[in-house]
C-alpha cells in the first residue's frame, strides 16, 4: 500500500485531503469520483492509512509507516481499514448490517466500537453506484453523522450514477487522468518499464495511472493488445456483408481480454462471485476495454490521414507501415465517424444495452 507521498498524480486531490488532515477537521464521508482505472482505490488506501496513523508526519502530512496501525495497513491486515465490494452486481444491505441467513454485517460488529489500533476506523466502499435502494437508505444516517472516530470513503466513476441522497452527504473529491507524457516518464523512471512499452501503456491507459500500472505489470497485456489490433486492421477493408460475423468475432475477442481489463484468468464463479450479474459486469468491462483499444487504433488512422506533425503522435508505432496503408483507405471524416460510433457504443454499453445488438450495430457502422 503506497503512502500519499509515493502516489503519482492527483496533486489537487491530495492537497484537499492533506489540508483536511492538517486542520484535523475531516468530514465524516468522502466521495472519490473518477474514471475506472484512474487510481481512486490507491488514493483511498493511502488516505485511510494517513487518517488512522498514530504518529503522522508533517509537511507534507502523511502516514509515518512505523506505528502499529501503519504496519498492519502495509501488510493489508489492519482490521480498522475495511474495504467493501459489491456482492455480485449490487452492494447489499446485509454486507453492512446483520440480516438473517447472511454473514455478519461489517458495520453492525465494528461501527459501535472505537478503534484500538489507530486513530480512526475507515470504511472504503467501492462502486458506490452499485448500492441498492435498501443498502443506500440504511446508510443515510451514518454517512451524515458518523461517530467521530469513523470515516467513510465512497468510490464511484460518476456522481450521476450515485443516489442523490448519498452524494448530498459526502464531500466530493474528483480525480483526473494525468498527461500521457508525465505518466510515461513515471512508468520509465519509477517502475522501470522499457521506454517504448511505457509510451504504449500510457497512451492506451489514457493517463489513468491505476490502469497503466496494471497494464505494465502484466506481460499478457501486450499479447491481448496485439490480438485486438489484428482484428481491428481487418475492419477498414472488410465488406459490409461481413458485419454480423465480425460482431460475433468482436464478442469472442472481448471474452479473451483478461489482463487488460484487470480481471484474473479465473472465472467469476471461481472467485466466489458466481452471480449472473457479476459475469455480465465482467463481460461489459472486457468489451469496454476492447472499445478503448479500437478508439486508439482509429485515432492512429486519423492522425496518419491528416499527416504533418500530427503523425508523430501515432500510438502503435510498431505497425506504422500497415497503419499508413490503411489510413489511405478513408478520409479523416471517415475515421472521425468511426471513433464517434465507438464512443456512442461505449455509452450504450454503460447504459446496459444488449451486447449482441450493440456489437452488430457498431460493426455495421464501422464498415459503412
Amino acid at each position: 500500500m503506497p503512502s500519499l507521498s509515493k502516489l503519482f498524480g492527483h496533486d489537487s486531490a491530495q492537497q484537499v485531503l492533506r489540508r483536511a488532515l492538517e486542520s484535523g477537521n475531516l468530514p465524516g464521508t468522502y466521495l472519490f469520483v473518477g474514471n475506472n482505472g484512474v487510481g481512486k482505490g490507491a488514493l483511498a488506501q493511502a488516505f485511510a492509512q494517513a487518517v488512522a496513523c498514530l504518529n503522522p508526519q508533517r509537511q507534507p502530512f502523511d502516514a509515518c509507516g512505523a506505528c502499529i496501525s501503519c504496519r498492519e495497513a502495509l501488510r493489508g491486515h489492519n482490521p480498522e481499514i475495511v474495504t467493501l465490494s459489491p456482492a455480485g452486481e449490487q452492494m447489499q444491505i446485509w454486507q453492512f448490517w446483520d440480516r438473517d441467513n447472511h454473514p455478519p454485517g461489517v458495520l453492525t460488529h465494528s461501527l459501535p466500537y472505537a478503534p484500538s489500533l489507530g486513530k480512526k476506523r475507515v470504511y472504503i466502499i467501492e462502486r458506490a453506484e452499485s448500492l441498492n435502494e435498501s443498502a443506500a437508505n440504511s446508510l443515510l444516517k451514518v454517512l451524515e453523522e458518523p461517530p467521530e472516530y469513523a470515516l467513510f470513503i465512497l468510490l464511484a466513476a460518476h456522481t450521476a450514477r450515485v443516489l442523490p441522497t448519498i452524494v448530498s452527504r459526502c464531500q466530493t473529491v474528483r480525480l483526473f487522468a494525468s498527461p500521457v507524457e508525465e505518466l510515461t516518464e513515471y512508468l520509465k523512471s519509477t517502475l522501470g518499464v522499457e521506454p517504448s512499452r511505457a509510451e504504449v501503456v500510457a497512451a492506451y491507459a489514457e493517463g489513468r495511472v491505476g490502469q497503466a500500472i496494471r497494464m505494465a505489470q502484466h506481460p499478457e497485456v501486450g499479447t491481448e493488445i496485439e490480438r485486438i489490433l489484428d482484428f481491428a486492421e481487418g475492419l477498414p477493408v472488410a465488406p459490409h456483408v461481413r458485419a454480423l460475423r465480425l460482431a460475433e468475432q468482436l464478442r469472442k475477442l472481448s471474452g479473451q481480454v483478461k489482463a487488460l481489463s484487470g480481471e484474473s484468468t479465473s472465472s467469476e464463479s471461481e472467485k466466489g462471485g458466481g452471480e449472473e450479474g457479476g459475469k455480465e459486469r465482467v463481460g461489459r468491462q472486457q468489451l469496454a476495454t476492447v472499445f478503448d483499444i479500437l478508439i486508439a487504433f482509429y485515432r492512429d488512422l486519423l492522425t496518419l490521414s491528416v499527416g504533418g506533425e500530427a503523425a508523430k503522435r501515432v500510438v502503435n508505432r510498431d505497425r506504422l507501415t500497415k497503419l499508413s496503408l490503411l489510413a489511405q483507405q478513408g478520409t479523416p471524416e471517415r475515421w472521425i465517424s468511426c471513433m464517434d460510433s465507438i464512443l456512442l457504443a461505449r455509452r450504450w454499453l454503460d447504459a446496459n444495452a444488449n451486447i449482441t445488438m450493440l456489437t452488430e450495430t457498431l460493426t455495421m457502422r464501422l464498415l459503412r
